[in-house]
């Protein structure tokens, strides 16, 4: 099992594999669980995530616990225990061996004696391949709960996890979902260029969570110093953003030596891993169906706005079985879901709009070829992953379906707005004005984002360039 896992976490040369900005979470839990300060529900965490996240390789991380911690650890080591059971396994070999989960489990604590040991961490990839993994980690809950010295990280597909995730399992688990990376922990992992520190967390509550357009402005003006030397610690910024849109976002494929293998690489993963397992687990889709899904990506990939009723009409597919399948693939997480904006409480009769969760699943479905037309979707992919990393417990995303209208609201719980329109090289303002309008003075402020400078344009519209926003 070492030799094994220690392939995910090592070079060839020995060196250790940076950790994702995931990896610092999920070791919270560890210390805690060392220093018998965790609570009943945070014994068992679930993670799920797309294919190609990264999620085994975190497991691994984690199996060799105390080769990957950080500084704060030690203070915590000191007084704690140290793990003195440890067990991967990936649940899909155990299908193979025709082995349930419930079945492996009760062989280890008879084998093993679990509940004679000190301190055991069990990390169980890939288990949505149990069909019955939901009711194993309710009853493995229950069974364990006076135990106290079993800790279990479990990961699989989204589309499985959430589909089949029941309130039963939410009260007794904490669920940390693993998303593609952002630019920032792109340039860390495969580049070598440490984030600021405090820089993202900054740049996220201003632009996010300003009173006013006038507050971010001045807020940004304080820290664009540090904004500015982190950019020039870029070398060949232009051509790192590029290579990040284009296959940057996995942990795999910006690893892959030739861009245009790594695209291919993210295609299979989505067409053969994703739709054609990961559908099929969830069992709700004839073969008839699971067919034109791979239609659909390429044309939602190829368009720039195309309706519901249009896609149903071209794929031959009833609109009720579409809705279905794009349900799944937002759940799946392959997908991002935009409603069309409205007054609160007001239902809109207008087809979702639905971005990717990451614009290499863009590029890599349109194997590179990408026309002028969509160029600046791939903006909106990344937007779109930025509100499902940082907004998606603080409200809702809207778009603006008029043509006139700007790209993105986003609506708080308490019915405040901010308005978003982002391009390469956005310097107009119109979309922004014409959205607010239809606000009713609900947003605070619209921003404006790919613009060449900082600017505060009015007393509610505030400019800031697309580097800035790439630091968050």
């Amino acid at each position: 099992m070492d030799d094994y896992l220690r392939g995910y976490v090592y070079t060839k040369n020995g060196q250790k594999h940076k950790t994702r900005f995931a990896f610092l979470m999920l070791e919270k839990y560890l210390n805690k669980f060392l220093s018998s300060t965790l609570s009943d529900e945070e014994r068992i965490i679930i993670l799920p995530g797309i294919r190609g996240v990264g999620k085994t390789t975190l497991l691994s991380q984690l199996y060799f616990f105390d080769d990957f911690v950080s500084a704060n650890h030690h203070n915590v080591k000191q007084k704690s225990t140290k793990i003195d059971y440890k067990l991967y396994i990936s649940a899909d070999r155990l299908l193979a061996e025709n082995i349930s989960l419930k079945d492996f489990f009760e062989f280890l604590e008879k084998e093993v004696q679990l509940r004679q040991k000190q301190k055991v961490l069990l990390l169980i990839d890939e288990i949505q391949y149990d069909p019955q993994w939901s009711l194993f980690l309710k009853l493995f809950f229950d069974k364990t709960k006076s135990w106290s010295n079993v800790i279990v990280f479990a990961t699989g597909s989204s589309a499985i996890f959430l589909n089949q995730k029941n309130q039963d399992l939410v009260r007794r688990t904490v669920t940390e979902r693993v998303l593609p990376e952002k630019f920032n922990e792109y340039l860390l992992l495969h580049k070598d260029i440490f984030p600021q520190t405090g820089l993202s967390a900054q740049l996220k509550e201003i632009i996010f969570h300003s009173q006013s357009a006038q507050k971010a402005f001045s807020s940004l003006q304080i820290i664009k110093p540090h904004i500015v030397e982190k950019l020039a610690s870029v070398s060949d910024l232009e051509a790192r953003k590029k290579d990040y849109f284009l296959r940057g976002s996995f942990p795999f494929s910006a690893e892959i030596d030739t861009r245009p293998q790594a695209m291919e690489r993210i295609k299979n993963m989505v067409l053969i891993n994703i739709v054609q397992k990961d559908l099929i687990l969830s069992g709700d889709f004839d073969a008839e169906t699971l067919v034109k899904v791979p239609d659909l990506l390429f044309l939602l990939a190829n368009s720039d706005e195309i309706s519901v009723g249009k896609l149903a009409q071209v794929l031959n597919i009833s609109p009720g079985t579409l809705n279905k399948v794009l349900d799944s693939l937002v759940k799946a997480e392959i997908l991002f879901e935009l409603k069309p904006y409205g007054q609160p409480h007001v239902q809109v009769r207008k087809s979702s709009k639905f971005l990717f969760i990451s614009p290499n699943i863009r590029a890599g479905l349109l194997s590179g070829f990408i026309d002028e037309s969509i160029k600046g979707k791939f903006l909106e992919d990344y937007m779109a992953l930025i509100f499902e990393k940082e907004f998606k417990d603080k409200g809702i995303v809207l778009f603006d379906y008029s043509k006139s209208g700007a790209d993105f609201v986003l609506r708080f719980f308490d019915n405040s707005e901010i308005v978003i329109e982002v391009g390469f090289g956005k310097e107009e303002t119109a979309q922004v004005e014409n959205t607010m309008k239809k606000t009713s003075g609900r947003a605070k402020y619209a921003v404006i984002i790919g613009s060449q400078n900082l600017e505060l344009v009015s007393d509610n519209i505030i400019k800031i360039p697309l580097n800035y926003f790439l630091l968050m």
